[in-house]
């Protein structure tokens, strides 16, 4: 090392858990390739890359960085990968490393939530972060707040810790506010959770929910229920989650429509309606409608519309649009054929749109007041 002078005998002392990666390293800087069996696998590169970047020899690190792309991911390489990039001195250069596997871990757990309650246990902290911290993940913040506590208590046995991870990483990963009145009950009757911790957490969930107090229910009406979940980072944005079944949609007639509950958006209040259009030949149309209160207020608002199909299970984006809402627009905003086909294509049972029975729907809305 030059550190040590060039007249100076060199002696490095290494752990033994970095011997076989540390000769791997001298193959490489010697012979320019690693062996065929490092190259096929993820944790083996990994450790080189770690001692490479120990040791400072980036043209390792970006060899290994490179193999690595190459390379199918799964649940463990993931987390794995995602654990070295946090810790190496050269985070730039396998940045694209941490890349694919948070887009890995988002899409193994985007739209099966019920694989994320089962798999948690095994997540480490910055491979959990990754996945609730996504915008586009179908969860409920009550389930999210059972999850985090699933996971915590997996991985830290001894209380203190439990309180130490939770205290600290909790808020990062729950929407308190969103939650129930009843889960803030567990929330507060919580072991788990820092009593003082707790109880503040709660008091803050309580004071947004008077603030923002949810829609009174309507007597002698059909709404459909919908479900909102609301995302501030990257942008203020809300997903609204609406289920339709098949039979009521059958039954519809012409220009017939099933409506959903009014939902808030940051103080407005909207609805969303599905309907059998009617125009050149009959389709599925939905509409985004704002419920005015009456003032003069101009409601700028950009929208999304997906339905989930049947063969991947995926949303799929099928309308990106803008319009400004008024207090004269009665009607809303949006598409006469969301799915490109008949009526008839739609509603029938050989649909790509709807998976036993139930058509699923989703609504992104972001806006600004003018």
């Amino acid at each position: 090392m030059l550190e040590t002078g060039e007249q100076n005998e060199t002696i490095l002392r290494i752990d033994v858990s970095e011997k076989d990666a540390l000769m791997e390293l001298l193959e490489f800087i010697y012979g320019k390739k690693l062996p065929s069996a490092i190259v096929a696998s993820i944790p083996s590169l990994l450790r080189v890359l770690r001692v490479a970047d120990k040791y400072d020899v980036p043209s390792c690190v970006r060899y290994c960085t490179c193999l690595l792309l190459e390379l199918d991911m799964n649940l463990d390489t993931a987390s794995y990968c995602l654990e070295v990039s946090s810790n190496v001195s050269a985070s730039q250069a396998i940045k694209p490393i941490a890349n694919a596997a948070q887009e890995f871990l988002v899409a193994h757990y985007k739209e099966n939530v019920p694989r994320l309650q089962e798999e948690v246990d095994q997540l480490p902290l910055s491979s959990l972060e990754v996945v609730l911290c996504e915008d586009e993940l179908n969860l409920m913040e009550d389930d999210a707040y059972d999850i985090v506590l699933k996971w915590a208590r997996a991985r830290y046995p001894r209380m203190d810790d439990r309180h130490e991870v939770l205290n600290s990483n909790l808020t990062r990963f729950v929407r308190m506010s969103y939650m129930t009145h009843k889960k803030l009950r567990e929330v507060l009757e919580c072991e788990d959770l820092d009593h003082d911790t707790a109880s503040e957490l709660v008091m803050d969930a309580l004071f947004f929910k008077v603030e923002n107090p949810p829609l009174p229910k309507r007597a002698l009406t059909s709404e459909e229920p919908v479900r909102v979940v609301e995302f501030r980072k990257p942008n203020k944005k809300v997903n609204v989650y609406l289920e339709l079944r098949q039979p009521d949609c059958k039954n519809l007639s012409v220009n017939g429509r099933i409506t959903s509950q009014a939902f808030y958006v940051h103080g407005q209040v909207f609805q969303i309606i599905a309907k059998r259009c009617l125009e050149e030949m009959q389709s599925f149309g939905l509409f985004l409608k704002c419920v005015h209160d009456g003032t003069s207020t101009i409601v700028k608002v950009d929208y999304e519309f997906w339905v989930r199909e049947r063969s991947t299970e995926f949303f799929v984006k099928k309308v990106k649009a803008s319009f400004d809402f008024t207090s004269m627009d009665h009607l809303g905003r949006g598409t006469l054929n969301l799915c490109s086909m008949s009526w008839a294509s739609f509603i029938g049972n050989d649909s790509p749109y709807f998976i036993n029975d139930v058509l699923h729907l989703r609504a992104g809305i972001s806006f600004k007041l003018e």
